[in-house]
């Protein structure tokens, strides 16, 4: 057998031999474990809180737009934005956004002092005229029906998305979508058609809305004409503000007379990624208290029994056990022992971030859609275990690997 062989043969020894050990001394074991798994457990469920928590961030601020949203504004020589519905700015935008490639391109305004109805409900409403790249931009999906395309501005009625706030508040949730609503904006009332509804949810009391230019333009721009809009674009992030300063000029020769503003506008570039940083430092801080006093609970119980088994020690040591196969035999012990209580403080996180009413709980803050259980923080858990088990084994075997036969004898 080379030495490979007998290195291994020793640690499966080592491991076999921890483990009657541990059966040995059951309730010893399950003193000293149950504060690492309580241990364990927090950490797991803090650090996969913290994780979905980043997510649910993440989400909300890339509601205003992913990185790198590049937003277009176009004012005339005066200094007054110009109307969204003007042909000239927006036949500009799209020619230069198809000459830089750009994959996702929206046009953006809105629209203020609406009410919809329907089924004897009646909410305020802001309409969002945009294009159906708002969509992807935004992060916005359409979790009932479908979401706005190209083809809706052809529709005989005028074709909507709603919120959360509308689609619960009006009683769309007991039907299938399409659903025919009211618009009313003055003394103008129109029938619309809602093909689907988002998970967001604004604030306040109102809900929200969105409908393609066309639409707008054909059916409300006449009583209530925008006053002004911007440009949006979804682009990589490497290059985006040489991207912007770029695509501001050209555009700026498509429209001899304006002033062309392009500039980043996601939460990246104005810091907003630093209070994710943050929730992650106190996600840690917090692991590392928990886990300090679970290790040295584990510790003070490690060495008090420890001195109890003296006897047990010299008596192996009579058998001719080296001082090293003492010290590993007594550090796996704490090793496989904490591993064991890392499975189960695991298990433990895992019912409780995945329970229903959790679930539920996160699902109303607006997030799309609940993420599975971190494997990053289960692994952590397991790792974290198995780290404490070494460290707090190596005092432990220490002082089993100094105890001598004669020591046994006095005992």
């Amino acid at each position: 057998m080379n030495s490979l062989g007998r290195i291994f043969t020793g640690f499966v020894a080592a491991l076999l031999e921890a483990w009657q050990e541990l059966r040995i001394h059951k309730l010893r074991v399950l003193l000293s474990l149950i504060g690492v798994t309580i241990a364990v457990a927090s950490l797991t469920t803090a650090v996969a809180a913290a994780g979905m928590a980043q997510q649910l961030m993440t989400e909300q601020l890339e509601r205003n737009g992913r990185p790198a949203l590049i937003t277009t504004y176009a004012m005339n020589e005066r200094g007054e934005q110009v109307p969204s519905v003007s042909p000239q700015v927006t036949e500009a935008f799209a020619k230069t956004a198809e000459r830089f490639n750009v994959e996702y391109a929206s046009m953006v305004s809105r629209s203020f002092g609406y009410q919809v109805s329907a089924q004897g409900a009646t909410l305020d409403s802001e309409v969002m005229i945009v294009d159906p790249d708002y969509a992807p931009i935004h992060r916005i999906f359409a979790q009932h029906g479908r979401w706005l395309e190209a083809e809706d501005a052809q529709n005989l009625a005028p074709a909507v998305v709603v919120d959360r706030t509308l689609y619960q508040g009006l009683g769309l949730d007991q039907g299938s979508f399409p659903a025919s609503v009211e618009m009313n904006a003055g003394n103008q009332k129109i029938t619309v058609t809602v093909i689907g509804a988002t998970s967001t949810k604004e604030g306040g009391l109102g809900g929200q809305l969105w409908m393609l230019p066309q639409t707008y333009d054909h059916w409300f721009a006449a009583s209530a004409p925008l006053t002004d809009a911007s440009y949006e674009m979804w682009v990589p992030i490497e290059g985006s503000e040489v991207l912007a300063a770029h695509f501001g000029s050209q555009m700026q020769t498509e429209l001899p007379g304006y002033s062309v503003q392009s500039m980043r506008s996601d939460y990246l570039s104005w810091g907003a990624d630093e209070s994710l940083k943050q929730l992650a430092l106190a996600a840690g801080g917090i692991a590392g208290v928990i886990l300090l006093l679970g290790s040295l609970s584990l510790l003070n119980v490690a060495m008090v029994t420890m001195k109890q088994r003296i006897r047990e020690v010299g008596i192996r040591r009579s058998f001719g056990a080296t001082t090293g196969r003492v010290f590993f035999s007594v550090m796996m012990e704490s090793i496989v022992a904490t591993a064991v209580a890392g499975g189960l403080g695991v298990l433990i996180s895992v019912a409780v971030v995945t329970n229903p009413k959790v679930i539920s709980l996160v699902l109303g803050q607006g997030i799309d859609q609940m993420p599975g259980f971190p494997v990053g923080a289960a692994l952590t858990g397991i790792g974290v275990s198995i780290a404490v088990g070494a460290l707090t084994g190596v005092l432990p075997a220490l002082v089993a690997a100094r105890v001598r036969i004669v020591d046994a004898i006095r005992v």
